[in-house]
């Protein structure tokens, strides 16, 4: 069974790597990570894509867009949707 991870974010330079790095794990047993950004204008985007595996999905910003943007990107059995922290 595979797990694909749905991360909707805007503007999340200041968490998204202690949120991604979290998950390395599920990516090293063959899930997936999908950052889904809704038009940051920080570096998000930079930082999330070496820790994701789908990182430059784009959608206009709102969190249920996002989260349906990433979930037709989704390859996995199971569908997890995450955030992250504030």
């Amino acid at each position: 069974m595979k797990l694909s991870v749905v991360i909707p974010v805007l503007n999340e330079s200041a968490l998204i790597l202690s949120c991604l790095s979290y998950l390395q794990g599920l990516r090293e047993r063959g899930h997936e990570v999908i950052v889904v950004d809704g038009g940051s204008s920080d570096d998000t985007i930079e930082l999330a894509a070496p820790l994701s595996d789908h990182c430059l999905v784009s959608s206009r910003p709102g969190r249920a867009a996002q989260m349906n943007r990433g979930a037709v990107k989704a390859a996995g059995d199971v569908l997890a949707v995450s955030r992250t922290s504030r």
